[in-house]
């Protein structure tokens, strides 16, 4: 009843606002009373919102509230009420109903009748007379200056705005419309009629304005739902004429469709071609399929083919739930009649050059300052999207988006984004609002991207370099970086689109490529990466409850813990804290505050905190002496030790705390808790595992999904979908991840599609999954297993173990290593009982859980394990049942009266050692601590200062001294073969004398051979050819850098006389790429620079040989090779005189003689010569044949050839035998000198030491009967001698005994290079040379003898087995 009576009164109000003869409306006496009486009416509708459906229902919006408008819009009274009541009746109804849409049936039908009713009411204002009025009068006052605009005038304003807002976001009704593209829909209409009152001029107007900045947010809101239905591609591309593009897009959109159309009709008749009429069927057997008994199948009807076998005809199909049904897709883009795509383009690029980025900038502010209303930011997120893509597409001028297109915007989009897919989780009954917006946000991010890949195509230089910058940064922050890859994890059929898949596909397409080509082929990028720290909470019994341990918990618990208590305990686990026991201003007594301090012990022990347990006893003890209660004053380590494991399996009650009191929260808490701490790095990022990442589960169940429906897609997004494939299968060697029956299905699908002729986008999948089938039955041949693989979804890890190989987990992984397998518990069983029957006397110090960990095959197990699974097997009871290992009590802190002397006597012995405290170390009978050794030192007052006993360093001396080189290593490995020295003499020798020479100011250098670097021959002609080769690659500018750094290394040489090598440092990236060019390499070897000679060298260096004239010619050459040609006289004479490596080798030698021979310890060691007649050949010869001890046959046949000057020895025959090259190979030596007797050289002899012994048999058997083993097997050695055979037969010269021969047919390297030499001269007169090809022979010899180096036609090698030095 009063439903009834309700309507009568809105029918009597409406009547009485007046009525229309056909031309013209006429309104009653009370006309603007009745319409504030339907205003009333309004604001007392309830959440059913009848009076706004009775209202639609009477039409009175188009009857009477729009002709009072258009017919008496000067009365500004009833003009305002009339806006404040259309408004409120054209206010959305999704608004109306909270956003959300209605379940109910009841309410979701009050929904859909409040959309037709403002389905109606657009209708109507497609009048152009009333906009004429309202635009009008929207001018009218937006012409009032500012501080003469009315607060009713500001109102009205925005109540028009609101109103244009309200019918442009009514939804248009394509199925009662029924309008095809090309056509003039609903809301095109009165866009037209828009534009025919002039209402764009009036936007543009207030977005370009200063002064109506509030009205902002209105503008763009309008401008959003003006163009919602228009592509922004083609409103810029619209033209008179349609372009040769929209022609060809819909010719090949109707040919495919008439292919389809061909391919349905040639099935259908292909299914029912020779097949009978269903009234004559019949019954048939379907051969080798079963049913459900052991017999073939029967059907009722015939069957063409196999496929039409349907099994799921008769069954009830699935049913979803309504919440778990995928959102539904919706696509309101079209394309508008043309002269409304006309007016709008040019609407947009008036919009684009004059309010653009103003408007943006206002909206931002207002955005960030909070002073929008909510949600208001998805209006911003779209115009991004559509006027960027929209100058994308129109003359793509920069300049004019450039408000957003900053790291701002990037960082504001991915905030939201975020935030969208957080509300998204939350506000359930929101879910579709939420993922709309995402949606926009998403899309406004895809633009973004898309305008940086045009910025790298434009032809303006200073364009394209802000496009790098902004890409440095994106890529540089790991939350932009990894944005795409989280929003292809987080996608969820059931909240979010098909078509928001499509755009994240697309999106994540080009910003791959943009990484790509940002990171290039050599160039090195340095990303930021997030590490977690995770710190672990100590679990707390809560309320004061007390955890109870067994004695077999303790037990494992102090066998975890011994081995670290044991080194706190002696010391070796750091300084103890202070801890102190006693509190003299507690109200405790002292026997209470013994006992806790007993308590606290035991707390900390079984709290892993050992080094405060041991303070706390130690202090304890001192505090209490009396009674022993914490153990004897001169109790040791061991003594001390058990003592701490009596008071840790002591079952001592802890000290009782307070209870806490928990809240709610506390009880939802685990017992353990992780706090995460970011810390971020730099690290150099790799593309490839970055594109790695994408092989994910999730990530590939996304793609799938879209790419199930390639026949839906476009060709874009198929190309972005196959390269990603691509990616993985190809670039990231992973083609297991595609073994997937559902993406098999489509490959399929693909083949057996009659458009991969004439589709691409269909050749090329159809290309791909030829090579993922041919890798799957490639991998099928050795893993069975992979046809089980199809059926599941593969990580990276699974991927690669279906192509390499099925291992197990990660030992990272703490679970996996708990799980004891069956075949791993049967080894335990067995183990255990082999190695339980064990005798202790064979165990050492080892029990049966040691035995069993060295025997396992698994060793990931860990002792704690292994005990645990031997009491759940019952093997064991207890732990005590295991022989546990005795305690290792290590050596007491005390000093004995023989370790103090023996102390005294090893400091005395080695006070001059450079590491004094170490030689003490290695000598000392009881092996005690460094630490202790050196206060006991301080103790004993050997030294007074601490300083004294630090590890010396030696003398660097100005100039490298090798002595690993001929005749010095001879000399000091000749005094180092004393039975008694030691290593470490031989090592305080020899750095002695490289300090006596170094002292000396002695600069010796190696040969070419031996080290010494010569610079390359290089000529005017060779430097030209380079450099030309190098001016047309385009490095013009690394070689005029190259010439300044030659130039100004000459000049820093001249002025400070620094001929140090200089390293060239590449500042510029085209000169870095040029260092790395080979042509550019070739280049700086002719010009003498030095490329990098170890690991530790990164940069090629200009060496210190060239002089300064020698730089400044490289210089002058490289700027006339730039200008045209060097010019020189003669092109082919080498820059620098060229010394042969012979020359080199005898000037080094000349000089190391002359270099020698001044150094007083040089002096030292060489022997005094023996008066002799003969040349100075001979003489020489014969001291070294008595310096080394040799017989009268082996004197006769000794000979050596020295590098500096060809010595003669005149034999028993009267022929003279030249000395051996010093170019022989150089053969091991396995004894302490490692320079075999080959290399030595005339000065080298020289310092010999000549006082060498010859042990007789009778002496050398007394000798060896008073030495030790250790001592015999220090005096033996091998010797490797080269020794050339004079003679014609094969036969040698060595007379040996147990000589073991081995021929060596080949040359070595160095003989390869060097010829070996026979000289017969006589005794007046010397003979030519003559060139013999060498043979090898390896001889074993167990000689006393020392067998000298002898020259022939065939080289040997023998090793000597020696007793004596």
């Amino acid at each position: 009843m009063a439903d009834a009576l309700l309507h009568a009164e809105l029918l009597a109000a409406c009547s009485a606002l007046g009525y229309s003869d056909g031309v013209k409306y006429h309104k009653e006496a009370d006309c603007l009373e009745t319409t504030k009486d339907l205003v009333r009416y309004l604001r007392k509708d309830d959440e059913s919102h009848e009076i706004r459906r009775a209202l639609g229902e009477t039409r009175v919006v188009q009857t009477d509230l729009l002709p009072l408008i258009r017919d008496y819009s000067e009365e500004s009274e009833l003009f305002d009420v009339i806006i404040r009541l259309l408004v409120n009746l054209t206010n959305p109804a999704l608004l109306l109903f909270r956003e959300e849409l209605p379940e109910e049936k009841v309410t979701r039908q009050q929904f859909l009748q409040l959309i037709t009713h403002q389905q109606g009411y657009k209708d109507a204002f497609m009048e152009e007379k009333v906009w004429a009025v309202l635009v009008g009068k929207l001018g009218e006052l937006l012409e009032l200056d500012w501080e003469h605009r009315q607060e009713e005038d500001k109102l009205l304003i925005e109540r028009i705005l609101i109103l244009v807002r309200n019918i442009l976001s009514v939804p248009a009704s394509p199925e009662d419309e029924k309008r095809t593209d090309d056509d003039a829909s609903l809301h095109d209409q009165v866009l037209w009629a828009l534009h025919l009152a002039g209402f764009e001029d009036l936007l543009l107007y207030i977005a370009s304005s200063e002064n109506e900045q509030e009205l902002c947010l209105h503008v763009l809101e309008i401008i959003s739902l003006m163009l919602r239905e228009q592509d922004p591609s083609q409103l810029a591309q619209a033209g008179l004429q349609r372009s040769q593009s929209e022609k060809e897009k819909d010719e090949r959109e109707l040919l495919e469709m008439r292919q389809r159309e061909t391919q349905i009709k040639q099935q259908q008749k292909r299914k029912y071609y020779g097949a009978r009429h269903s009234r004559f069927g019949g019954t048939y057997y379907v051969q080798n399929m079963k049913s459900i008994s052991d017999r073939d199948l029967i059907s009722h009807q015939p069957l063409t083919d196999i496929k039409s076998l349907n099994f799921d005809r008769a069954k009830r199909p699935k049913k979803h739930p309504k919440h778990r049904t995928p959102m539904l897709d919706i696509n309101s883009t079209r394309r508008s009649t043309l002269a409304i795509r006309l007016f709008l383009q040019e609407f947009c690029i008036e919009f684009l050059n004059g309010a653009y980025n103003s408007i943006m900038y206002i909206v931002k502010d207002n955005l960030n300052r909070a002073r929008a209303q909510e949600h208001d930011e998805s209006y911003y997120l779209w115009a991004i999207k559509f006027f960027m893509e929209f100058n994308r597409y129109h003359q793509f001028k920069i300049e004019l988006i450039s408000e957003t297109l900053s790291v701002q915007t990037f960082h504001y989009i991915q905030t939201n984004l975020e935030n969208y897919y957080e509300m998204m989780t939350t506000d359930k009954k929101k879910i579709p609002l939420w993922s709309r917006r995402m949606h926009k946000a998403l899309r406004a991010y895809q633009e973004l991207l898309m305008t940086l890949a045009y910025m790298d195509k434009s032809q303006t230089e200073s364009v394209r370099e802000s496009s790098k910058v902004l890409k440095s940064k994106i890529f540089y922050v790991v939350e932009y970086r990894e944005m795409v890859l989280i929003l292809l994890q987080n996608y969820d059929p059931l909240k979010m689109t098909i078509t928001y898949l499509k755009d994240v596909v697309e999106t994540t397409h080009i910003f791959l490529k943009l990484l790509e080509g940002f990171c290039g082929k050599n160039r090195h990028v340095v990303v930021q990466k997030k590490l977690k720290k995770a710190h672990k909470k100590k679990a707390t019994p809560r309320n004061g409850m007390r955890i109870e341990l067994t004695e077999d918990k303790l037990q494992d618990m102090w066998d975890e813990l011994s081995s670290e208590l044991s080194a706190v305990v002696q010391g070796e686990g750091g300084e103890l804290p202070n801890t102190i026991p006693f509190d003299t201003l507690s109200e405790q007594s002292e026997e209470e505050q013994k006992e806790l301090a007993m308590r606290r012990i035991n707390k900390l022990l079984r709290n892993r905190e050992l080094t405060e347990a041991v303070s706390l006893l130690r202090s304890s003890r001192d505090v209490w002496p009396e009674g022993n209660v914490f153990g004897s004053q001169d109790m040791d380590h061991s003594e001390e030790f058990l003592s701490l494991r009596e008071i840790f399996m002591a079952n001592l009650n802890p000290v009782e705390e307070e209870p806490a009191v928990e809240t709610i929260e506390d009880e939802e808490e685990e017992e353990e808790e992780e706090e995460s701490m970011m810390h971020i790095r730099e690290q150099e990022f790799d593309f490839i595992q970055f594109v790695r990442r994408f092989a994910n589960t999730k990530v590939m169940q996304s793609y799938a999904r879209l790419f199930k429906q390639y026949h839906l897609n476009s060709t874009h997004t198929n190309h972005c979908i196959l390269k990603i494939f691509h990616r993985i299968a190809w670039d990231c060697k992973l083609p297991a991840m595609f073994f997937q029956a559902s993406l098999f299905c489509v490959f399929q699908q693909a083949m057996e599609d009659p458009r991969q002729l004439s589709n691409d986008s269909v050749k090329e999948i159809v290309k791909f999954a030829v090579f993922i089938l041919r890798k799957f039955f490639r991998m099928a041949e050795d893993n069975s297993k992979v046809f089980m693989e199809l059926l599941f979804w593969k990580t990276n890890k699974e991927a690669l173990e279906i192509e390499f190989g099925y291992a197990e987990q990660a030992s990272g992984k703490q679970a996996a290593k708990q799980i004891w397998r069956e075949e791993e518990e049967e080894e335990l069983r067995r183990l255990f009982e082999e190695l339980d029957a064990v005798p202790a006397g064979e165990r050492g110090e080892k029990d049966t859980v040691d035995l069993i960990m060295e025997n396992l095959i698994s060793q990931t197990k860990s002792r704690r394990m292994v005990i645990k699974k031997l009491k759940e097997m019952r093997l064991i009871r207890d732990i005590k049942d295991l022989k546990r290992k005795p305690l290792k009590v290590h050596t007491s802190r005390v000093w004995t009266e023989d370790e103090e002397q023996e102390l005294r006597m090893l400091f005395e012995e080695n006070t001059g050692a450079l590491d004094v405290v170490g030689r003490i170390m290695d000598n000392m009978i009881v092996r005690k601590p460094k630490h202790r050794i050196i206060e006991k030192i301080l103790e004993l007052g050997l030294v007074s200062d601490r300083k004294e006993l630090r590890k010396k360093r030696p003398k660097k001396p100005k100039v490298q001294v090798s002595t690993r080189h001929l005749g010095e290593q001879f000399v000091i490995a000749n005094q180092s073969d004393d039975v008694g020295d030691s290593e470490s003499d031989t090592e305080e020798s020899e750095s002695e004398r490289n300090d006596g020479f170094a002292d000396e100011g002695i600069s010796i250098k190696e040969p070419t051979r031996l080290g010494l670097t010569a610079l390359p021959v290089a000529t005017p002609a060779l430097i030209s050819e380079a450099l030309n080769t190098v001016i047309e690659a385009n490095m013009q500018e690394p070689v005029e850098w190259l010439s300044k750094i030659l130039q100004d290394v000459a000049d820093d040489r001249e002025e400070d006389g620094d001929f140090e090598p200089v390293p060239v440092l590449a500042i510029t990236e085209s000169c870095t790429d040029a260092m790395e060019d080979e042509r550019f390499q070739k280049l700086l070897k002719l010009l003498g620079l030095r490329p990098p000679q170890s690991c530790q060298e990164m940069f090629w260096r200009i060496p210190s040989l060239l002089s300064v004239a020698a730089l400044r010619k490289r210089a002058q050459y490289l700027v006339q090779g730039m200008c045209g040609k060097i010019e020189v006289e003669n092109a082919d004479e080498p820059l620098e005189p060229v010394e042969t490596p012979k020359d080199a080798e005898n000037k080094w030698y000349r000089r190391r003689k002359k270099v020698i021979s001044k150094s007083p310890k040089a002096k030292q060691l060489r022997p005094k010569p023996r008066s002799q007649k003969g040349s100075k050949s001979q003489t020489f010869l014969m001291n070294s044949f008595e310096s080394e001890n040799l017989n009268s046959e082996d004197k006769e046949n000794y000979s050596q050839e020295l590098p500096s000057s060809r010595l003669s020895s005149t034999m028993d025959n009267g022929d003279t035998v030249s000395l051996a090259s010093q170019n022989s190979q150089v053969v091991d030596d396995s004894s302490d000198d490692e320079i075999p007797l080959s290399s030595l050289s005339h000065n080298s002899l020289k310092g010999c030491d000549s006082k060498k012994r010859i042990i007789s048999g009778e002496q050398e058997s007394d000798e060896n009967s008073d030495r030790s083993p250790k001592q015999e097997r220090k005096v033996k050695k091998k010797r490797r001698i080269v020794m050339n055979d004079d003679s014609d037969d094969d036969t040698p010269v060595v007379e040996t005994h147990d000589l073991v021969l081995h021929l060596d047919t080949e040359l070595t390297e160095m003989e390869k290079q060097t010829n070996d030499f026979i000289t017969f001269d006589n005794v007046d007169q010397e003979t030519d040379i003559r060139e013999v090809p060498a043979r090898q022979r390896m001889f074993d010899s167990d000689s006393d003898d020392d067998v000298p180096l002898l020259c022939g036609k065939q080289r040997a090698r023998a090793i000597i087995d020696s007793d004596d030095e």
